[in-house]
């Protein structure tokens, strides 16, 4: 059976992030306190651009990658930021697809105050972020316009 596909354009993408950035504000006044990392590599762009909406300055990233071919829902972290330093970290991903991203990392931030963000969500999802932009059924392919 082939997915359905949803393919997001650049306004897709930008309508999105504004809707995550009022939801941002309305629930989390003191949003612009946060510092921001992206999920490399689809959360990368949706942080630049919800930094640059919100004028946040500092932005960071953490990278990774998942082996699926030698151990499903496994994921390799090979680039951190020094979080010691941060107290209250927005953390931006492009889906919540497994959830498996923002479980793995949200481990890493313990004793921060971390607020969680997607531009789509899947239903089957692990992990529901605080906010989204978009839910998406789960058997539809998301694709991203940098892809």
């Amino acid at each position: 059976m082939e997915l359905e596909k949803l393919n997001l354009s650049w306004r897709g993408i930008i309508s999105l992030s504004n809707k995550i950035v009022k939801k941002l504000k309305d629930k989390y006044p003191n949003i612009l306190d946060y510092e921001i990392i992206g999920l490399s590599r689809g959360g990368l762009i949706p942080a630049v651009i919800i930094s640059n909406m919100l004028n946040i300055r500092k932005v960071y990233s953490i990278g990774m990658r998942s082996y699926t071919d030698t151990e499903k829902d496994h994921f390799e972290i090979y680039q951190v930021p020094e979080v010691s330093k941060m107290d209250k970290i927005l953390l931006i991903d492009d889906i919540s697809d497994s959830g498996e991203s923002f479980i793995s990392t949200k481990e890493m931030l313990v004793g921060k105050s971390v607020i969680t963000a997607s531009l789509t969500l899947k239903h089957k999802t692990k992990f529901k972020p605080d906010v989204f932009g978009k839910a998406v059924k789960d058997d539809v392919w998301v694709v991203f316009p940098w892809e």
